[in-house]
């Protein structure tokens, strides 16, 4: 591989952005994490991840980048990379060295952070783990301004590259999530390095800590990654992506129009106006003069982490806030990606294989609809994650007594957040009681229990009576002996204007018959 660029650091881009930001926006003062108001303080455990997005592209990416702060209490955040990406360098203009669409941008990210610093003494008051945010700048990197393995090679190292080498080597056994918002050609480039600078056995230890959500094949680099990596695991959307607010899903804005442009007055309402300096950083997304849905795709990459009682991202088969993927990986074949726009293949690095992207069948609570398409595993949760972003929203700028918080899921007394994993015979009657959910607004609660048949392996009829009750029971089918069951307990509180959601996956392996 050829050497293309020289080694570079944030100094040239960074400094200057953060020395003027400082100068536009009046600076938090840097606190140790703590609560107030009624938040209480409790441990959990948390994914660790990394982002790579093309900030400044143009604003899905911006936009999404609001909400990842919204959950930075929930996650683990290790790297908030500025990387390039198609479309960005789809308007490339070296006759005009000055063009946004020249560079990567993590000036972009430091903004954001910058003013996320401003609300988080508001957040700590209404929920606990705000990382602080000289944390957060310490995140903040870069890949290379050029596009794709182009790009990667000796002597091409990044300070995004790099930081992904630290977080891989820190002393911590759990995965880490990367989040493929645009190219991945800075993870190449530290895999390139680390395989150049250590032994194999070296190399394997880190190889084991990475996973990879690909949203859509942005340039040819996961296709490399896949290819010279087999073992690290590739979840790839081409479409499912798109159901977090595109792609004609459940209508969850009212009462504007079921339109892209009721999206956007929704969110002038709910995040753009009197929720702070960070919500006042959400872009409006339009191509000319026309609305698009909002956050185009890359929020699905990691808005399953942050949901530890229905998600489990180690098991792709399973679902959640993220989308559904087929279990078993699968050659990824020309033309089921995004590079091309650029006149750039994956050609080379055929053939590579990726977990594809799985179908559920859901009917709508709300409204009888019937979805059963690509993007239905995303859609199907999505007036939970859109209540959730404007309430945490309104933590911005409120006090706690003020506003609206989940409620907790407990099942059969339980109420951590987690997976409940079950063991039950043929024939069994299985009691499930959450009875012992409550809410830390005091808000009445109202019980759904529900098959989740396509994450499971039994493929016979399953009904739960008496669903809508706290504590109900059914029996185990005789034929699924064998076989693993799904049940999803949704837990929603009704108060202070908009309801949100909490849930437990109840996991139950039949034994054979």
């Amino acid at each position: 591989m050829q050497v293309h660029a020289p080694l570079r650091t944030l100094t040239r881009l960074v400094l200057p952005v953060a020395g003027l930001v400082a100068s536009l926006l009046l600076p938090s003062a840097a606190r140790a994490d703590q609560t107030s108001g009624s938040a209480t303080t409790s441990a959990k455990h948390k994914y660790r991840m990394i982002v790579l997005t093309d900030l400044d592209n143009e604003p899905d990416d911006s936009q999404m980048f609001i909400r990842l702060l919204m959950y930075a209490n929930e996650v683990d955040i290790e790297g908030l990379i500025a990387v390039s990406g198609c479309w960005l360098h789809a308007g490339m203009d070296p006759a005009n060295p000055a063009s946004a669409k020249n560079r990567v941008h993590p000036e972009e990210a430091i903004r954001r952070v910058e003013a996320y610093g401003l609300v988080r003494d508001h957040l700590l008051k209404n929920a606990p783990g705000w990382p602080t945010k000289e944390y957060l700048l310490s995140k903040v990197g870069a890949g290379p301004d050029g596009y794709g393995m182009g790009t990667v090679g000796d002597g091409d190292s990044t300070s995004g590259s790099k930081l992904i080498i630290e977080a891989l080597e820190r002393a911590d056994s759990r995965p880490i999530y990367f989040c493929v918002d645009a190219g991945a050609n800075c993870l190449a480039q530290a895999l390139w390095d680390y395989r150049k600078n250590h032994s194999p056995e070296q190399l394997a230890v880190i190889i084991k800590k990475i996973r990879v959500y690909d949203d859509s094949g942005q340039d040819n680099a996961p296709a490399w990654i896949s290819h010279e990596f087999p073992e690290i695991p590739i979840v790839r959307s081409q479409q499912q992506v798109f159901g977090l607010m595109g792609a004609h899903g459940p209508y969850v804005w009212q009462p504007y129009p079921e339109t892209d442009d009721g999206q956007h007055l929704w969110t002038k309402e709910h995040i753009q106006t009197n929720h702070g300096p960070l919500g006042a950083l959400y872009p409006d997304r339009l191509f000319g003069a026309k609305y698009m849905f909002l956050e185009g795709g890359n929020t699905t990459t990691w808005i399953g982490l942050v949901n530890h009682g229905l998600y489990d991202p180690e098991q792709v088969t399973w679902g959640g806030w993220g989308g559904r993927f087929k279990g078993t990986r699968e050659q990824v074949p020309a033309g089921q990606d995004l590079v091309h726009k650029l006149g750039v293949t994956e050609k080379p690095y055929q053939p590579f294989y990726m977990h594809p992207q799985a179908v559920d069948k859901w009917i709508d609570p709300e409204t009888g609809k019937v979805y059963n398409t690509i993007w239905t595993p995303v859609q199907r949760w999505r007036r939970a994650f859109q209540n959730d972003f404007q309430a945490r929203m309104e933590w911005c700028v409120k006090e706690f007594k003020d506003c609206n918080h989940n409620p907790v899921a407990a099942f059969n007394g339980d109420t951590s957040d987690t997976i409940v994993h079950l063991t039950a015979r043929p024939g069994q009657e299985m009691l499930l009681n959450a009875s012992a959910s409550n809410d830390p607004d005091q808000d009445t609660l109202t019980y759904s229990w529900y098959p989740y048949p396509e994450a499971g392996t039994y493929a016979g009829e399953l009904s739960v009576p008496d669903a809508q009750q706290a504590k109900t029971h059914f029996v185990i089918p005789a034929s699924a002996g064998g076989k693993q069951i799904h049940i999803i307990l949704e837990v929603q509180d009704h108060g202070k204007g908009i309801s949100l959601f909490a849930y437990r996956r109840v996991v139950i392996d039949v034994q054979p018959n």
